[in-house]
This record gives C-alpha cells, structure tokens and sequence, in this order.
C-alpha cells in the first residue's frame, strides 16, 4: 500500500536583490553610478514591474506530486543593454520536528538517522520565452542547480542584437516561467520537513566580468526537422568557472544509455569541429553512465586555449560544449567521425546556448569571487536594543584571490537593521570545533593579527576571551585541553535608512571595537552617536561618515595589518556594533576561502 506522505510547508523566499557581482568599477543594478560626475547612464531592471522586488511565495501542505509555478516578467528599464542571470541560492533544509511516520522511515531504512535533503525532492522546470531550458521530465532535482548562475539570454547563433548574443536590450522583456514538483515517490522521511531558498535575478553592464560559477543546460534535439530540444527524460547540466588556469567542470547527464561510453567535449565549427591548432584538443572527459543512465564527470583539465578557440567559425563569441558517444569521435582529430547525431544519445548546447571560457596566464592570476554572508548567526536572537527581523536579509562579498598581502573587496546588502554599524569579522575553524572543515592553521593566523576566544569553555562574553599566552598554553593545537579559535574584526560598514549597503573594504587594520569618533582611525570616543532612527527613537547609532575603528593593542596601529601568504578557510561574519551601548550580536554569517601572497 503506498503510504500518504504529508508536507507541512514549503516556503520561498524570493529575492531580486540585482547586485552586481564580478568586480568593482562596473555599473550594475545596485545603482552606483549615482552621484558620480561621469555617469554614463543606467543600469536597472524591473521584475513583474516592481524596481525593487522582494516577495515570498508559501505552499502549503505540500505532498508528493504537488506542485507550484512561479512566473517573473524581467524588463530592461535602464538606458544601457545587460545581461542577466538567475541563481537559485541560501537553500535551507529544516527537519522540523519527527513525526512518527519519519521515525519509523529513519529505523527501517536509515539506521535510526534522520535525513534532512528536501531540496533532493523537489524537481525544477524552467522555461524562458516559452523555450525549454529545464524540462520536468529530467528530474533535475534544486541540489543539483543551486549556487549557480544561469544566463536568462540566449546565447546562439547568429550572433546578432536580439538574437542569440546573450544581451537583454533597453526595453527587452524576459518571461521566466518555473515550476516545482515534489517528487511522487518521495518516502515518508520527508514528512513535516520544510526548505527555503531565495531567487536572485543579476544584472550587469554587458563589459562588466561575469559571475564565477555558472552552469548551461545540454538537451537532446529534433536533429531531423528544427533542432529544437526534447522535453524527456535526456539532458545534461554543465556546471563550471568562465575563468581559470584549467577548465572546472561539473557534468551530469540524465536518460542516457548504460551500455554506451559517451564524450564530453568542445565542439569547434565548422565541421566536422577539428579545426583547432592548438595540441590539448577539444575533449574535456568520458564516462559511462549507471544502470539508471545517469553519468557524472568531474575535473579541471588544460585545454591550452581560451573558449571559443581563434580557429572556431564562433570566435570570439562562444562556444559549443557537446556530449556525444565516443564511437563517434575521433580524439586525436578531435573531429567527429562521419555525421550520426540522433535525438537519444547526442546532447547539444540549448540554454542558454553557448559558453565562454577564459584561460588563465598564470598562477597568480587573480580570480574574482563572490560568496554570500546570509546564514543566521548564533546572536540573532540577542540583537542590539531590538529585534530586527532578518528574513529579507541578502549580502554578499565580492572580493579577488589570491591578493597581495591584505583581503580586500565589495559589501553589498538589502534587508539589514535601518541605520545599524556592522563589524565585519573573520573567524577561524579550528580542528577542534570541526574536523572535517577545521585549519588550524589559518585559524592561528587569524588569532595572532586579531584575538581569541575559547569555543568549548564554561564561560561568556568577556570570559571566554584568551590572550596569546593562554593559546600557546591551553589550545588544543598546541597539545592543551581547550579549543580556542581566532577572530580578527577587520571592516565596517552602516546600512542607510532602508537597511541597504554598498561599500569598499580592506583589511588593513586590526579593530578592538569600532567607535563613533569622527572617522578617523583610532579614536575611542563616541562623540556622534543620535537618536537616527525615528521608528526607534530611543536607539543610538552613528552617522556612516563619522564611524571609525579603535584598532587592538599591539596589532600594528593603524593600516598595519597584513596577511601570512597562504590559504584561508574560515567563516566571515556580521557583528551588529553596540557602541558600548547593549550586546555586540552576530547576526550574520558565511564561509570564505581565499589566498594570500
């Protein structure tokens, strides 16, 4: 007997933020061109006719084989031509208490353990324009899409305005229709569970560097009539960085057929796509797939050009990625053998179409990354002076690595306390605290240009803090019985009076507190602090001009911070800054990695 399987909620939060991530100097939707004495236009997009669009979609009582559509109207508003992308991101599985339904799953089927991956039953369609980009009948489940930025735009030949170049045009309109189907099989450990994830629509000026982690959809198409792709069960997402010293990629296909080995490669037209020049060649990895036709490949591989190659009829546009059987392609020509494309076994470019690839010169190459600080920190619920409500929350840091000597990048934020001062943190990951993620090392780097706090000692506030004596004594990387991490408060910055956030830092100095005392590095007063807030006439903040750190003993004073050159692994974190005034509260947090030379 098929058993019911109840969904209490299921709830997204949808978040248009429309930051610009990539680098610093380019105009996106965050509107910083404004003010500047050389603007040059706009950039501005509207969804469903909102300029700045935050809304919540709930679905209730979900079970297996609901489902909830989603569709957006994206316009291009501004004066200039972008391009956009869509990430679905800040996926949050919840178990929400045990039923005894899900108990019952755990002991049968799961050795008693609790499994806690609603996002793995939840199936994602997509449509743009009313052409396919993710059919439901693939089964591309959210864990297998999200963190990852996917153009909205086609990008095909021919490459003309409009018409395949990847660029939406002022006045252009994008209809994004999605839909989420909980799995019918779904079992009864996904009773009571719920999931959030927010949505995030990017756009930027169309010279501005991408975003890093991108993904394209492949799809098996009517090779005898248009091309036009196949909603089945067959596709292929191909997850990988548009700039590096070797070519990241992450593969899997769907529907495919066990019984044969199958290619990934680069395709260079014209045909039969051997016309490259350079040694390494246009194939990228090869694999069968499983009994249930689902092949996954993985890797980083030189492929000693930039995509497209010179050589290649697209260039300098973009690439062709294809999966093929290898029976059917000749790596030594890196050509295809004969012409035998069917519509099973041959995965094409669909959406958005082609890709960019940009190789790297050198080691030191820097890359430009953004991460997102939005998971909850442990102090939400202690806040300074009163509870903001944090749902809408939406931050990100965008920051280049390796970097010379000092972390240093872009705050953008929406949805934080109206007028509030944040520290800006890093927090090392010591072994003790967690063993599969932990660096000592970076940990103790962290500590000896900042501070340092026991993590598993009876105490609090002041009394877990630890002096560098006490690290090399008690630490249990030193041999000692207390696990004691590093922090290091190296930023700041003031949400104005919607709780929004746009500023430059740079670690360059190590701060004890921060202080109201004019702006000026060092002060220790708080002489500008006011009542800002006329919806909370009774807290104190200060003016974002004249916030100033007040830098910790015997660190190096004033622009003297600097970095060990090495590998970073820790957590970055939002303090709300009290002034002296209630609870210093982290709110906010993430994990960043970056190096140091």
């Amino acid at each position: 007997m098929k058993k019911e399987i109840l969904f209490s909620i299921l709830t997204i939060g949808i978040f248009a933020s429309l930051i610009g991530a990539g680098t610093f100097a380019y105009f996106s939707d965050t509107e910083t061109s404004i003010g500047n004495k050389f603007t040059a236009g706009t950039i501005e997009i509207s969804v469903n006719g909102q300029d700045h669009w935050i809304e919540t979609f709930s679905l209730e009582d979900m079970k297996p084989g609901h489902s909830q559509e989603i569709t957006v109207i994206i316009t291009n508003t501004g004066e200039n031509p972008v391009k956009i992308w869509k990430i679905i991101k800040n996926i949050i599985t919840e178990e929400n208490g045990i039923i005894e339904p899900e108990q019952n799953w755990y002991d049968t089927y799961n050795s008693g353990q609790p499994k806690n991956d609603l996002d793995t039953a939840i199936v994602y369609e997509m449509y743009v324009n009313g052409a396919i980009a993710v059919a439901e009948e693939a089964g591309i489940t959210l864990d297998q899409i999200k963190d990852y930025y996917v153009n909205l735009v086609k990008l095909d030949t021919p490459f003309a305005p409009s018409n395949g170049d990847g660029i939406l045009y002022p006045g252009g309109l994008i209809t994004v229709r999605q839909k989420y189907y909980f799995k019918e099989d779904t079992e009864n450990w996904a009773q009571s569970d719920k999931i959030s994830f927010d949505i995030e629509f990017l756009a930027q000026q169309v010279d501005a560097p991408e975003p890093l982690n991108q993904m394209s959809f492949m799809d098996n198409k009517i090779v005898s009539l248009d091309w036009s792709p196949i909603a089945d069960e067959i596709m292929g997402v191909l997850k990988y960085n548009p700039i590096g010293l070797t070519f990241n990629y992450d593969f899997i296909g769907v529907g495919l057929d066990p019984d044969k080995e199958y290619c990934l490669i680069y395709y260079a037209d014209d045909y039969p796509g051997n016309g490259l020049t350079h040694s390494t060649g246009a194939f990228i990895d090869s694999g069968t797939p499983n009994s249930e036709g689902i092949i996954v490949l993985s890797g980083s591989k030189d492929l000693g050009t930039d995509l497209p190659n010179p050589d290649d009829l697209n260039y300098p546009h973009a690439a062709k990625i294809w999966l093929l059987p290898c029976n059917t392609y000749d790596q030594n020509l890196h050509g295809v053998i004969g012409w035998s494309a069917d519509e099973t076994n041959w995965l094409f470019d669909n959406w958005p179409g082609l890709i960019k690839y940009q190789r790297g010169e050198s080691a030191d190459t820097p890359e430009i990354r953004t991460i997102y600080i939005n998971d909850l920190g442990g102090d939400i619920g202690s806040q300074y002076d009163y509870q903001h409500d944090y749902s809408g929350r939406d931050v990100s840091f965008t920051y280049e690595t390796p970097s010379n000597g000092r972390l240093r990048g872009t705050i953008q934020a929406t949805g934080l306390k109206p007028y509030c001062t944040y520290q800006v943190k890093l927090i090392g990951i010591p072994t003790c605290d967690d063993p599969v993620n932990g660096d000592d090392v970076a940990n103790e780097y962290i500590g000896y240009k900042g501070r340092w706090t026991c993590t598993d000692c009876i105490c609090s506030g002041a009394g877990c803090n630890r002096d560098d004596i006490q690290y090399e004594t008690y630490s249990h990387y030193k041999g000692g019985t207390q696990c004691i991490a590093g922090y290091l408060v190296f930023g700041f910055f003031t949400a104005d009076a919607s709780g929004n956030a746009n500023k430059f830092i740079e670690a360059d100095t190590s701060y004890h507190v921060l202080r109201s005392g004019g702006g000026t590095c060092n002060s220790n007063v708080d002489t500008y602090l006011g009542y800002l807030d006329s919806a909370h006439p009774s807290v104190l903040f200060s003016p974002a001009d004249k916030v100033n750190g007040e830098t910790e003993p015997g660190r190096g004073g004033c622009n003297g911070l600097s970095f060990n050159p090495d590998s970073y692994s820790c957590k970055i974190v939002l303090t709300e800054e009290s002034f002296h005034n209630g609870n210093w509260a982290t709110v906010l947090e993430g994990k960043i990695e970056f190096e140091i030379e």
